[in-house]
């Protein structure tokens, strides 16, 4: 409630929250930047504070999560309301800028001086932290445990080349955000009917109405749709009529790409998870099934300290 009071001349509930929740945030970042640098360890520290997608965006006057008349977004303490991403398109669980570019920073002194106070608009994807991580560690990335079991290989890339200034291109020019969403290099690709392709405004509410947000727009992709982000990151701009050998190149890329989307092969709601997760891990996802020796899923764990191993997937 200290947080929210800060915030008291905020009159929407959603946006006050939102807001309060980031100043706690920049608190306690600021708490443990200090720490380090008390305990002497600054110099020797990277910091990397990233979002893992664009603010989700809700109608002022919506029901939230909550299926009930009267609710305003004030029970979402999770923070899926009140965010603004103008000027971009969409938000969150949508494949338009204002859901996938998202802001990052790096910090501390082990970053070369030369780089600090510099900013990056190279394709990165926050599944490269792990490779440029272990990267930095001296520790082999590949999942060899994986490779055994017919897993495909991570999709992870050594970004510190670029972070450092050694290199000033990033090493990705893909990422494939969903089976119907495919970015390369300036380009995004779309297919089918894409949810959430509105804009929010420049102020909270995030559009002219209170009732009506990004998330009431479908843009229908039939065949495709295409943006150039670069020339045109706001993506107001189809132009996949006026480029067909684009369209046909990335149509070409999207397919090969789709092959590596892996599927778990279970259940994506299987109440045992859930069981397990509230009566074993303390409301927390964690391992309920063990592969044999084919990598086939063969039996619940009978949870005990002795059989919880390695190979066990979650």
């Amino acid at each position: 409630m200290e947080y929210q009071k800060k915030f008291s001349f905020i009159e929407e509930d959603h946006r006050r929250m939102y807001a309060a929740m980031v100043n706690f945030l920049d608190d306690q970042v600021g708490n443990i930047t200090q720490k380090f640098r008390d305990l002497g360890m600054w110099n020797d520290t990277l910091m990397v504070l990233s979002s893992d997608n664009g603010g989700y965006v809700l109608a002022f006057d919506g029901n939230c999560f909550q299926n009930t008349p009267g609710d305003h977004g004030t029970t979402c303490f999770n923070g899926e309301a009140g965010a603004n991403n103008y000027p971009l398109r969409g938000g969150k669980y949508t494949g338009f800028e204002g859901g996938v570019r998202s802001n990052s920073f790096v910090s501390g002194g082990y970053l070369p001086e030369n780089v600090r106070g510099t900013r990056l608009e190279e394709i990165l994807h926050i599944t490269d932290w792990y490779a440029t991580f272990c990267s930095l560690a001296g520790v082999d990335p590949v999942d060899h445990e994986a490779a055994k079991w017919g897993l495909p290989p991570i999709d992870s890339m050594n970004m510190w080349p670029l972070i450092s200034g050694t290199n000033m291109t990033s090493p990705r020019d893909t990422i494939l955000f969903d089976s119907n969403t495919l970015l390369h290099k300036n380009w995004k690709f779309m297919t089918g009917d894409q949810q959430g392709a509105g804009w929010t405004g420049p102020f909270y509410p995030n559009a002219t109405t209170s009732e009506r947000t990004p998330f009431d727009t479908t843009l229908h992709c039939d065949p495709a749709c295409l943006f150039d982000i670069v020339a045109d990151p706001t993506e107001h701009v189809d132009i996949a009529a006026s480029q067909p050998s684009v369209v046909a190149e990335l149509t070409v890329i999207m397919d090969e790409w789709r092959k590596t989307i892996w599927h778990r092969g279970t259940k994506p709601d299987d109440p045992l998870c859930k069981k397990t997760a509230i009566d074993h891990w303390g409301g927390f996802y964690g391992p309920w099934q063990e592969l044999n020796q084919n990598g086939l899923i063969t039996s619940e764990v009978e949870f005990s300290t002795s059989n919880i191993k390695a190979d066990i997937i979650i």
